[in-house]
């Protein structure tokens, strides 16, 4: 009997989240070749892309993609992304980031050339991350309830930053969840993987602009100031559509799955890591 776009999920997370056991010598090839970080999200873009190749193969409807690019949405959902940053907006009066001032990553961050920068956040975010989580996980479980999948993928999203930033405050973890609900809410709206892809690398580069010109910062604010409102004011009647989407796909059910799916989620990774942790000592 064939798999469901469900079962499909749960088999592609599977999958995903131990890739650490069977990628492990692929990825030290490549840090090897290109550094510490940079080889490990080359090996990783390759990998997703893999990945997302597969599942495709495995669930060929999963494969409902556009490869256009509408600009009047492409600003609608920027806006809305930018906003995001909301939640963190005091931490940015501290010299470094919300979440860590003056700590090797940061330094690192803004050591880095525009040129850099912007390929590190294509082979480490936009790239990899939506491949992962908004086509393959979002793209299947919308398949099968839409608003559950939107739900479940955003909280993910949002709170499974804490597995790899332990040190990230609640209310970055709020803004990254909302970034990914409007993410994901861009993904199966416009369907366009470019889109998506751009706004995510958009909104990381606004964060590294802000650590790296610190002489220009009230140029970057200005500039994020205008991305977050002058299009929602210019194109204001593209949010109907959009809302009343949402509200077609609203179900007290699926906020219930949703939820359910995330602390199932969750909870898988945390007690594989808390194996992982058993392990090695």
């Amino acid at each position: 009997m064939p798999m469901g776009p469900l079962g499909i999920f749960i088999l592609a997370f599977l999958l995903y989240i131990t890739h650490g056991i069977y990628l492990g010598g692929f990825i030290r090839a490549f840090k090897r070749c290109f550094g510490e970080i940079t080889g490990y999200w080359i090996a990783m873009s390759i990998f997703t892309l893999l990945f997302a190749a597969l599942i495709t193969i495995v669930y060929p409807s999963l494969y409902f993609v556009r490869w256009s690019f509408p600009a009047d949405y492409f600003l609608i959902f920027l806006s809305l992304s930018v906003l995001t940053f909301v939640p963190v907006i005091f931490g940015l009066k501290k010299p470094a980031s919300p979440e860590a001032n003056g700590n090797e990553e940061v330094e690192f961050v803004k050591s880095m050339s525009f040129k850099q920068a912007a390929l590190l956040q294509i082979i480490s975010a936009a790239l990899p991350e939506e491949l992962v989580f908004r086509y393959i996980f979002l793209g299947l479980l919308a398949l099968w309830n839409p608003l559950a999948g939107l739900v479940a993928i955003s909280l993910f999203f949002g709170l499974a930053h804490k597995f790899a930033h332990p040190e990230r405050k609640w209310m970055v973890l709020l803004s990254n969840t909302l970034t990914g609900f409007v993410l994901g809410l861009t993904y199966i709206y416009t369907k366009s993987l470019l889109v998506v892809m751009a706004i995510h690398w958009l909104d990381n580069m606004i964060p590294w602009a802000y650590m790296k010109y610190e002489n220009r910062r009230r140029v970057t604010v200005g500039t994020t100031v205008l991305l977050a409102f002058l299009p929602l004011v210019l194109l204001r009647g593209k949010l109907s559509p959009i809302l009343e989407y949402l509200g077609g796909i609203y179900s007290g059910e699926g906020i219930v799955w949703g939820i359910g799916i995330t602390l199932v989620m969750l909870g898988v990774v945390y007690l594989g890591l808390k194996l992982l942790g058993a392990k090695e000592k």
